[in-house]
C-alpha cells in the first residue's frame, strides 16, 4: 500500500507536497477505510487549479519510471493522457518524487529525479531502512548498490535515462515475496482514469485497452451490465449482444451491444447520456478491480447525479482489495455517513490536508463537515 506521497518541482507543485497517508486518527466509524494503520479509501477536493489532477499525475509517474516498456496503445475508445509542461515553471530543479509504501512487514522508499518525463537523473531505495540502491550521475561515483547479484551487471548497458532500478528488474530474476517484487507487482496494478467530454483517458494496468462494450460481451458480462445500469443510474434497458457483419479494428466480426424495446432494438451508445457513459467506463474498469492495486479516479462524477456519486464513493469503500482516491467538487460526498474527517482532503496553496487538520475543532461523527466547508470552517 502507499504509505506516503511527495513531490517537488513538477508541474504546479512549486514546494514539496506531501500525501500523508500512514497515520489515520481514531475514529470507530466506517473504520472500513482504513487498512493496517494507512487510509485505503479517500475523496480529494480543491478549487479548480488546485492541482488536484497534477496530484494524480505526480503519483502515476512512478509507473511511467518502473513500467516503461508498457506503452499504452490507445483505442478509439481512449486517448492519452498526460501532457503538457513537465518541470515546475519557476524553478530549473529536476522534479523529485518519493514513494513510500507498506507491504506486509516490508516498508519500500523509493525516490528518484527526472529531466524530464522518461530520463532519471538519480534515484534511491531503501528497504526496511537500508540503502540498496543510490545513484546520482551527477556524483564521481554515480552508482552504489547493494542489491545481490547485481555486481557482474554493466550498467552503461541500459539506454539513456532509463531507471537502475528498472534495469536491475529486468536482468536478475527476483522472489515473489522479495520487496522489490513486491514494489514491481503494486505498480503494475495501479490505475488512474477519467471521463471527460474530450473522450476517456487512463494510465497504468493493463498496458492496452478494447473497446468498451466488447470486453462486456466477451467476458459475458451482458445481463450483469444491464443490472449494474439498473441499479445505479434506474436505466432498466433489456441488453443483448447481436453480430453485425462488419469487421472490426481487430479483424474480428463487429459484435454490437444494443437495447431491446419490445419488437425495436438500438445501439447502446445511441441511448446513452453523458452521464450513462462515463457510468459504462466505471464499470468496464470494475471488470478489473480484482487486479488493482490502486485507484486514482480523476473528476469521477464530472457527469454524475449526486445520488450517483454517492453509490459510486460507497462500491469504492467496499472494496477491501485496493486502495482508491477520487477528485471531486460535489460537496455532499463530504458526509461522514460514507467517509470519515480524515479520509477527506482538501488541497489549497500547494498543500493537501485531511479537514480534521484543517481546523482547530474537534471533529466528531455527528459534526457536517459540508456545512463547515461552506462556513469556511476549513481555513488554515
Amino acid at each position: 500500500m502507499l504509505k506516503e506521497f511527495s513531490v517537488i518541482g513538477f508541474k504546479n507543485f512549486r514546494d514539496r507536497l506531501t500525501f500523508s497517508l500512514g497515520a489515520p486518527k481514531n475514529y470507530d466509524f466506517n473504520t472500513d477505510q482504513i487498512k493496517g494503520g494507512i487510509i485505503n479509501k479517500g475523496v480529494i477536493y480543491g478549487k479548480n487549479g488546485a492541482g488536484k489532477s497534477n496530484l494524480g499525475e505526480a503519483i502515476f509517474d512512478i509507473e511511467n519510471n518502473l513500467m516503461a516498456l508498457s506503452a499504452n496503445p490507445f483505442s478509439n475508445t481512449f486517448s492519452s493522457p498526460f501532457s503538457g509542461v513537465y518541470r515546475n515553471a519557476y524553478t530549473n530543479q529536476d522534479p523529485e518524487f518519493s514513494y513510500t509504501f507498506k507491504f506486509g512487514d516490508d516498508e519500500v522508499v523509493y525516490i528518484y529525479t527526472k529531466k524530464d518525463p522518461n530520463y532519471v537523473s538519480a534515484e534511491k531505495l531503501i528497504v526496511n531502512g537500508k540503502t540498496l540502491l543510490d545513484y546520482d550521475e551527477n556524483r564521481k561515483k554515480k552508482l552504489v548498490c547493494s542489491i545481490p547479484n547485481t555486481k557482474s551487471l554493466n550498467f552503461e548497458n541500459r539506454s539513456k535515462g532509463i531507471s537502475p532500478l528498472l534495469f536491475i528488474y529486468r536482468t536478475i530474476r527476483f522472489d515473489k515475496k522479495d520487496p522489490i517484487s513486491k514494489l514491481f507487482d503494486f505498480v503494475k496494478g495501479m490505475l488512474w482514469f477519467r471521463c471527460l467530454n474530450r473522450g476517456n483517458e487512463f494510465k497504468g494496468y493493463k498496458g492496452q485497452v478494447e473497446q468498451i462494450e466488447n470486453r462486456i460481451i466477451t467476458e459475458n458480462k451482458v445481463k450483469d451490465f444491464q443490472k449494474f445500469l439498473s441499479d445505479y443510474a434506474g436505466l432498466d434497458y433489456e441488453l443483448s449482444a447481436i453480430k453485425t457483419g462488419k469487421i472490426d479494428f481487430s479483424g474480428k466480426e463487429e459484435v454490437l451491444l444494443v437495447a431491446k424495446f419490445g419488437v425495436n432494438q438500438y445501439p447502446l451508445p445511441s441511448l446513452l447520456s453523458t452521464g450513462s457513459q462515463a457510468l459504462e467506463l466505471f464499470y468496464y474498469w470494475k471488470m478489473c478491480f480484482s487486479d488493482i492495486t490502486f485507484l486514482f479516479v480523476d473528476e469521477f462524477d464530472a457527469f454524475y447525479h449526486y445520488e450517483l456519486s454517492r453509490k459510486i464513493i460507497e462500491l469504492l469503500n467496499k472494496q477491501k482489495s485496493f486502495q482508491s482516491f477520487v477528485t471531486t467538487h460535489n460537496t455532499s460526498l463530504m458526509s461522514n455517513e460514507i467517509n470519515r474527517p480524515d479520509t477527506v482532503f482538501l488541497m489549497t496553496d500547494g498543500k493537501i490536508k485531511p479537514v480534521c487538520d484543517c481546523t482547530d475543532r474537534e471533529l466528531r461523527e455527528g459534526h457536517n463537515l459540508e456545512k463547515i466547508y461552506r462556513n469556511k470552517g476549513f481555513e488554515d
